[in-house]
């Protein structure tokens, strides 16, 4: 991973850089405020990542390494669009309800990558542990999958930030 990547995945993680902001909410029974997936995609003979999160302040951004000198590329959304918004809490709320299904460990340690591109990495964060799990995204495309909501959240984020960033780019008509 490229070191700015990796800069703004541990940023994410870590919920230090919540306490003191208002408005942060602890949702569920581990108290989750950050949630998101991570994905790997093959380009040419490198792997690169695909970093989505969003956290109880509305907040939500994704991160992709890429071929600029950084090697980062990014989008930062949420206020403003309702429809991202909205699609971004659900996925943590849902996030918050699969914890007792993932691994927990203490806040702070590191978030295992996506082992292989056809595998996504889910995590849900408190102030007290990081929690995550890999699932195939051939398997977290099925319904009866418990993950299922909580990825179709993501997708759905994912595409409104696509929105965002193709209405963002449009040239404005003049008058």
């Amino acid at each position: 991973m490229k070191q700015a990547y990796i800069n703004m995945r541990n940023f994410w993680l870590d919920v230090k850089n919540l306490e003191n902001r208002k408005g942060v909410i602890e949702i569920g029974p581990d108290k989750i405020s950050v949630a998101g997936i991570e994905m790997a995609m093959q380009d040419g003979q490198t792997v690169k990542h695909l970093f989505l999160a969003t956290n109880s302040l509305g907040d939500s951004s994704v991160y992709f390494e890429n071929n600029s000198k950084s090697g980062l590329g990014g989008m930062i959304g949420g206020h403003g669009h309702e429809a991202l918004q909205n699609a971004a809490a659900h996925m943590l709320a849902h996030a918050s309800k699969l914890t007792s299904q993932m691994t927990g460990v203490a806040a702070g340690s590191a978030l295992p990558a996506p082992s292989s591109p056809a595998m996504v990495r889910l995590f849900a964060v408190s102030k007290e542990k990081l929690f995550y799990t890999e699932v195939a995204e051939e398997e977290l495309r099925k319904t009866e999958n418990a993950f299922y909501p909580f990825f179709a959240y993501s997708q759905q984020t994912l595409g409104f930030f696509r929105q965002q960033e193709a209405a963002a780019s449009e040239p404005k008509a003049h008058s």
